[in-house]
């Protein structure tokens, strides 16, 4: 029986599972650190090639490459997987800051996020392998490299993979008290250039023309769109303008955050904005608003929602409690959903605090995530 057969290798395979998780913790790879993350990506290669996948390195630009493999199987069902390499931290925080375990957790660097992710999924199909399953039509996994830069260069690749699949699998962090996603929030990067006249702020102020003045009014006038019972928010995270305070300012530069709950609020909140822009609160200012990325929302779809019965069906058979929950922050998967393809997400092991020196992952969900995983993909390919 597959599912016996997958309990039985990944129990064996525990103290493996560690020590991998624990070599891609201590290796840096920033967004930035490509060195680092072509490492790690290294390290899947090794995993993945023996599996039988044909692996190959797509370009990234200014980032590591990102990685594509795909196996094809017997059945009709293709399976996409998303995942990063890439963590927020700098390069020698894995130095400082190693991985280590403190009674049923495991800290470090990108631990959760999503360094446990890669090792469930991997574990999850040398599983499979080892139980000789090859129902599947197809199994393809991007992994890639700047996802947490907004999946600056790796979104055309996402896009055009996950059209030539029937559904989509997010390993991002199990959400606590063991939730997987299907709703997430929208969201999207934007920045503001203002362009103003300098003069003597003494002597002659009248013949400049104030660009931080200007900011004030767009800030507020931004911020004036949030609304936050319907998931929708603009905020203006950076600002910076002005050269000495004798001087009228003639440039400000704002990097602004939106967040919606829908796609068509997205659309909405985005057209506002460009309103916002054009309009000089102070005359003479002159505004450019260019959007540097933008995710629509996972929306609880037909698709998803069938994929999530399927997991708690597989999850029911392990005993293990799954259930569904919203979250504000986003993914990869948004992309996929706003496809019109079947998404669910967070997937992988479970943990919190993501971003920050606390983080960390509760190691048993790295291996209940993976018998999860590797039921999963039997179920669906049934």
């Amino acid at each position: 029986m597959i599912q016996d057969s997958i309990t039985k290798y990944i129990d064996s395979s525990r103290s493996d599972m560690i020590l991998l998780l624990e070599k891609l913790v201590n290796t840096d790879s920033g967004s930035y650190t490509t060195a680092g993350v072509e490492k790690v990506a290294g390290f899947i290669s090794e995993i993945l090639i023996p599996l039988k996948f044909d692996v190959q390195m797509l370009p990234g630009g200014k980032y590591a490459p990102h990685l594509l493999a795909c196996r094809k199987g017997n059945g009709t069902k293709k399976i996409m997987f998303l995942g990063h390499m890439d963590t927020v931290f700098d390069e020698g925080t894995a130095r400082k800051r190693p991985f280590c375990i403190k009674g049923d957790r495991a800290y470090g660097p990108g631990v959760c996020d999503m360094q446990a992710g890669i090792v469930c999924l991997l574990y999850a199909l040398k599983a499979l392998e080892e139980a000789g399953f090859t129902d599947y039509g197809e199994l393809k996994i991007l992994f890639n490299s700047d996802e947490e830069r907004g999946s600056e260069t790796s979104e055309k690749y996402i896009i055009e993979e996950c059209k030539k699949s029937d559904m989509v699998l997010v390993m991002e962090p199990g959400m606590p008290d063991d939730h997987v996603v299907i709703e997430r929030q929208g969201g999207g990067i934007f920045n503001l250039d203002i362009e103003g006249k300098p003069a003597h702020a003494g002597a002659c102020p009248l013949d400049g023309i104030h660009a931080i003045d200007e900011a004030a009014h767009k800030i507020l006038a931004f911020h004036g769109l949030t609304d936050l019972s319907l998931g929708r928010s603009v905020s203006v995270g950076v600002i910076n303008g002005g050269t000495r305070s004798n001087i009228i300012p003639e440039h400000v530069f704002m990097e602004i955050d939106l967040r919606a709950r829908s796609h068509q609020d997205g659309l909405e909140l985005m057209e506002k904005m460009q309103k916002i822009a054009d309009t000089s609160y102070v005359p003479g200012t002159k505004s450019t608003l260019k959007k540097v990325m933008y995710r629509p929302p996972i929306e609880k779809t037909p698709g998803n929602a069938a994929l999530y019965r399927t997991l708690t069906a597989a999850a029911r058979k392990l005993g293990i409690t799954v259930s569904e929950t919203y979250c504000g922050g986003g993914s990869d998967g948004n992309y996929t959903s706003a496809e019109g393809i079947p998404t669910i997400d967070s997937l992988g092991p479970v943990g919190s605090l993501e971003h920050t020196d606390g983080e960390y992952m509760l190691i048993e969900t790295l291996f209940s995530r993976c018998k999860l995983t590797a039921l999963f993909i039997a179920e669906l390919s049934a």
